[in-house]
């Protein structure tokens, strides 16, 4: 009797074990790269395997009991999920999802360091900053400035934000704010950064000695003096979190700001803005570019 007892329990667990893995699912924009970078995160802080679909070849088939779909990419969370589902997605820089009369909650994981981790981390980068300018195009950043504003005042910074329209019209907008920033910042925005905008960012940003901050690591590389962002994996962690507090019933806001923050410094690029690095801020940094 007792052995049917341990029996009947031990698959019983085995079975609710079984069903929390494969009532959610994830979809990928594509199976390679950064993607499958922050899913395998996401999966080891998850815990037990979890199925995914590849969104850049046909459209994602979530099967019946799906409860929570996790979408990486902008085109993964684009696709059309059953009502009922919860949606989490992330690494859809400048993009909303909007589910009208869905049951399930729709919660975005912003590739932007909250905004009074990232503030406070530029001005310890450049103390004397006290005007910072931020460029965007995509419309998910229409909101930058109210976002932005009381952390901006905490932080002792006046923020202006402009939308760059056509690209030929970045070179003679980026003259005109000489002398009214002491610094300028992009986001993650697809919609703005390209190889074009990017070398005029960069060589305005050394012609004039104005630093220039980003939110990735590449792009840090590249020519900027630094990036504050949040890395794949970190945001496939958040991801991970937020599915879970979902599970046990908390309800999340529209979007949820991750707590980590990578802070990458390249030095080749401070030079040409007379900026020089503190040691206490290298000794912060995760990556460094001498």
């Amino acid at each position: 009797m007792l052995f049917k007892w341990l029996a009947f329990w031990a698959l019983a667990l085995l079975t609710a074990g079984t069903a929390s893995a494969d009532d959610t699912v994830a979809v990928l924009s594509d199976t390679s790269g950064v993607y499958m970078e922050a899913f395998t995160a996401f999966q080891e802080r998850y815990g037990g395997k979890i199925s995914y679909f590849d969104a850049s070849r046909k459209r994602p088939p979530i099967p019946p009991g799906v409860r929570t779909v996790v979408a990486f990419g902008s085109k993964a969370a684009a696709q059309d999920y059953p009502p009922e589902t919860d949606l989490v997605y992330v690494m859809a820089p400048g993009f909303s999802v909007r589910r009208p009369g869905a049951k399930g909650a729709t919660v975005k994981i912003s590739m932007l360091t909250r905004p009074d981790i990232l503030l406070a981390g530029l001005k310890e980068v450049q103390p004397a900053m006290k005007r910072l300018r931020l460029f965007w195009r995509a419309g998910g950043y229409a909101r930058l400035p109210e976002e932005y504003a009381a952390a901006a005042s905490r932080a002792g910074l006046d923020i202006t934000a402009v939308k760059v329209g056509r690209d030929e019209d970045l070179p003679g907008m980026l003259r005109e704010a000489v002398g009214r920033m002491d610094a300028f910042w992009l986001p993650p925005d697809p919609l703005l950064i390209s190889e074009f905008t990017l070398a005029v960012f960069i060589k305005f940003s050394q012609t004039n000695g104005v630093p220039m901050y980003v939110s990735t690591k590449g792009l840090a590389q590249k020519g900027a003096c630094a990036s504050i962002g949040i890395g794949f994996s970190q945001l496939g962690r958040a991801a991970s979190d937020a599915v879970k507090e979902l599970r046990a019933g908390k309800k999340l806001p529209d979007t949820v700001y991750p707590e980590s923050r990578q802070l990458t410094l390249n030095a080749t690029a401070a030079r040409y803005c007379n900026l020089h690095f503190r040691p206490e801020v290298i000794s912060k940094a995760d990556h460094y570019f001498p």
